[in-house]
């Protein structure tokens, strides 16, 4: 299991939930000599128990194809293989930062497979989306080595731009048809679904594009697709929630099972930071996911 480093000074209750605070108004602080992002504050309040960590797994030729899988120490009795797709304008990001989705997921007793993938100006369009799709395939014989059990079903999860990638790959089936894989259902939080093309910070991410709809998953949704949940903050300036209620929309009207929850006085980080094991009792975004789950 690979090491992380974490932050035993960080003990007291009272500073622990100050600490919460600053992670959930994206203020970073200082200890001894470094400085610590929020992210990196709260993978550090996050237990390090529930899960073993198979880090480092390839699924391509580059720095940026590896994923890491979070193995749960005592599986559920339904449990599910989660693929997390994370988010960060298709321009950031890194597998590490969401230690605490693995944790969160893993010890519910879940799979988590958390890759990283290529990102803008490096590549664009639709090459973050097959670095996912090589990932799931990359990941297909650790899980199954690990369970002794085929893997042939996956949840696909994802949050903000990584969001709008799960949700292609759930809209559109020609993506996975050659991968043997069942999609059992899709979770999906604060994503642009209604992708704006004209938009001066998604046009050349998607340049090579010539039909929007092609990667709009309001317009690809079918009767094919799997369930969703769907889960914004009320208050997300950043991915508007007009995209989840189109989406949701698009869904029904398609007779596909949709669950909507939306996070009172939310935003666009605190949806996804909901789910870390210390910050569930606050909104119970983890727990609104594993009943889902346990739903399907």
């Amino acid at each position: 299991m690979q090491m992380r480093t974490r932050l035993p000074s960080l003990s007291s209750g009272s500073c622990r939930i100050w600490l919460l605070c600053l992670v959930l108004l994206g203020v970073s602080v200082s200890a001894g000599c470094s400085v610590f992002s929020p992210v990196s504050i709260l993978n550090a309040l996050v237990p390090s128990s529930g899960y073993t960590l198979q880090s480092g797994v390839v699924h391509g030729d580059g720095e940026r194809q590896k994923l890491d899988i979070y193995f749960p120490v005592t599986p559920a009795d339904q449990t599910r293989t989660i693929v997390f797709v994370y988010g960060g304008a298709w321009r950031d990001g890194s597998r590490e930062d969401y230690e605490f989705v693995g944790q969160a997921l893993a010890d519910a007793g879940h799979t988590v497979i958390i890759p990283d993938y290529r990102l803008y100006p490096s590549v664009v369009y639709p090459e973050f989306v097959n670095d996912i799709v090589s990932a799931i395939q990359a990941a297909r014989a650790p899980v199954e080595q690990r369970r002794g059990e085929a893997l042939d079903e996956i949840v696909l999860m994802g949050h903000s731009s990584g969001a709008h990638t799960a949700a292609l790959l759930s809209a559109d089936p020609r993506w996975l048809k050659d991968s043997r894989i069942t999609l059992d259902a899709l979770v999906a939080i604060a994503g642009p679904y209604d992708l704006p093309l004209d938009d001066p910070e998604v046009e050349p991410v998607f340049s090579g594009v010539s039909d929007a709809n092609e990667v709009i998953p309001v317009a690809l949704t079918t009767s094919e697709h799997p369930p969703a949940l769907l889960i914004h903050g009320v208050d997300d300036e950043r991915v508007l929630p007009f995209h989840t209620r189109r989406y949701a929309a698009a869904l029904q009207a398609a007779d596909v099972r949709v669950d909507v929850r939306w996070l009172q006085d939310t935003g666009h980080v605190g949806s996804i930071s909901g789910i870390a094991s210390p910050l569930d009792r606050s909104d119970r975004n983890r727990q609104r996911i594993i009943d889902f789950l346990d739903s399907l």
